[in-house]
C-alpha cells in the first residue's frame, strides 16, 4: 500500500475549500474604512486568537459598533497580557538566578518563585476566559447561533479530513516505499 493516494485527497482538498472560501469572502468585511487589514489569523494587534482560529468565525459580520468595541476588548487584553509575560519572564530570571548559585540552592526561596509564577500563568488563563466571555457577550443571540453552526462545521471538516488521511504509518520512515 502507497502512502500517498489522490483520490483520497480530492475530499480534502474540496472540504479546505469550504473552509477557506468564507475566509476569503469576509476578509473584505473586516477591513475598516480606514482600509487596515487585521493581521492574519483575524484578531487585530495579535489578540487572543490571532494564532489561531479567528475568535468570530468567518461569515459573521460586525456592525461598526461591534467593531470598535472588539478592537477596545483585543487592544486591553493585549496590554494586560504584555504585563504578566513581562512579570513572568522576571520570575524566570530570579529562578535562573536562584539556579546558578555556587552553593547550596535555597529550595524555599525557589519553591515560593514557582508559585509566583504559576500564579502568574493562572492569571494569563484567567484573562484569556474573560477575553472571550467579552467577545461571547459582544455577539447577538443571532451571530452566536450562526458562529456556533460555522464552528461546528468546522469541526465536522476537521474530523473527515482526519478519518481520511488515518492513522500516520508506523515503523521508520526509510522503511516506507
Amino acid at each position: 500500500m502507497t502512502i500517498f493516494r489522490p483520490a483520497a485527497f480530492l475530499p480534502v482538498i474540496a472540504a479546505l475549500g469550504l473552509v477557506v472560501a468564507p475566509l476569503v469572502a469576509s476578509a473584505e468585511g473586516h477591513h475598516g474604512s480606514d482600509g487596515h487589514r487585521p493581521p492574519p489569523g483575524g484578531a487585530p494587534y495579535g489578540g487572543p486568537g490571532s494564532m489561531m482560529m479567528p475568535p468570530i468565525p468567518p461569515g459573521i459580520t460586525l456592525t461598526t459598533a461591534q467593531k470598535a468595541k472588539l478592537k477596545t476588548i483585543f487592544e486591553k487584553a493585549h496590554q494586560d497580557e504584555r504585563a504578566l509575560r513581562l512579570e513572568g519572564r522576571a520570575i524566570e530570571g530570579k529562578i535562573h538566578d536562584a539556579l546558578s548559585v555556587a552553593g547550596d540552592l535555597d529550595r524555599a526561596a525557589l519553591a515560593d518563585l514557582g508559585k509566583q509564577e504559576d500564579e502568574v500563568k493562572a492569571k494569563v488563563s484567567a484573562l484569556h476566559l474573560d477575553t472571550m466571555e467579552q467577545l461571547h457577550d459582544l455577539l447577538t443571540p443571532a451571530q452566536r447561533q450562526q458562529a456556533k453552526e460555522t464552528m461546528d462545521k468546522i469541526k465536522a471538516l476537521h474530523e473527515q479530513m482526519k478519518a481520511l488521511m488515518g492513522p500516520p504509518p508506523e515503523g521508520d520512515p526509510d522503511d516506507m516505499p
